[in-house]
């Protein structure tokens, strides 16, 4: 979706509504520059994408393992550990 600025202006509560429930981006056009309008979770996760990915290392690790989770390579269900069991069995008491 793409509108003006003064109708983004008209409309800024609804359409921060919008981003927040559909998780789509809304470009904001205006003779000054572009921008583009997103929830912050959304922001939060592209941020978060872009700096596991930033390492060429880590970015074949992450592409593997998603390729093996598709493929059921190498994928085996486990059992969640409890973080305070997991310190107490850690610090060897």
């Amino acid at each position: 979706m793409s509108i003006t600025a003064s109708e983004a202006r008209k409309a800024l509560f609804p359409l921060i509504k919008k981003v927040n429930d559909d998780h789509e981006a809304i470009e904001i056009v205006s003779k000054h520059g572009n921008a583009v309008l997103v929830s912050a979770e959304d922001y939060a996760a592209l941020r978060e994408g872009s700096y596991l990915l930033r390492s060429p290392a880590n970015a074949r690790r992450l592409l593997k393992a998603y390729e093996n989770a598709l493929s059921n390579v190498d994928v085996s269900e486990r059992a969640l550990i409890d973080p305070d069991v997991a310190d107490v069995a850690e610090s060897g008491a």
